[in-house]
């Protein structure tokens, strides 16, 4: 019995603790520590979602809307701010149906939410909740094309440890 404890207590000195796990947040990735660079937050979805939304709406819509000639910074600002895309999109139909800014109609989201916002404007919260909803799933079909990739096209340079064969008929 006492080998048995003994043994017990030397695997559970062997075993790896809990807290030597590491958890990596969502702004770092794998591979984060291998770059030369500072890690931070991983703002290409919200980047590629504004530049997306503003090519899905029509600039004169846009410009109406957020009154301003770069929309897609407007769109980032408001989703870094923490605005949903959807309630985004829905917000920004709301504003286009009654020519009321973007920047007068979002701070009247924070009391009561979409349904107390398009109460006060007349309109039907469920209804622009779902056109909202038509308009990010248009916008995130475009997505990929907005979206950072590198590839390299250069061939890898392979590091030969013999010299090339000599070509067939043994010219040279």
């Amino acid at each position: 019995m006492r080998s048995l404890a003994l043994l017990c207590c030397l695997l559970a000195a062997a075993c790896v603790p809990a807290a030597a796990q590491v958890f990596l947040g969502a702004e770092v990735g794998p591979d984060s520590f291998m770059k030369d660079e500072e890690p931070g937050s991983d703002t290409f979805g919200e980047d590629a979602f504004a530049w997306a939304l503003s090519a899905e709406v029509s600039s004169s819509t846009l410009y109406a809307v957020f009154g301003s000639t770069s929309p897609e910074k407007e769109i980032m600002k408001y989703l870094r701010q923490g605005l949903y895309r959807q309630e985004l999109c829905a917000v920004l139909l709301l504003s286009e149906r009654t020519s009321i800014p973007f920047s007068k109609l979002e701070p009247g989201l924070r009391p009561g939410g979409l349904r107390a916002l398009a109460a006060a404007h007349k309109a039907d919260a469920m209804e622009l909740f779902a056109a909202g909803g038509r308009l990010k799933e248009a916008a995130d079909l475009r997505l990929p094309l907005f979206l950072s990739v590198y590839t390299s096209t250069a061939a890898p340079a392979v590091e030969l440890s013999t010299p090339p064969a000599a070509p067939p008929g043994g010219a040279r």
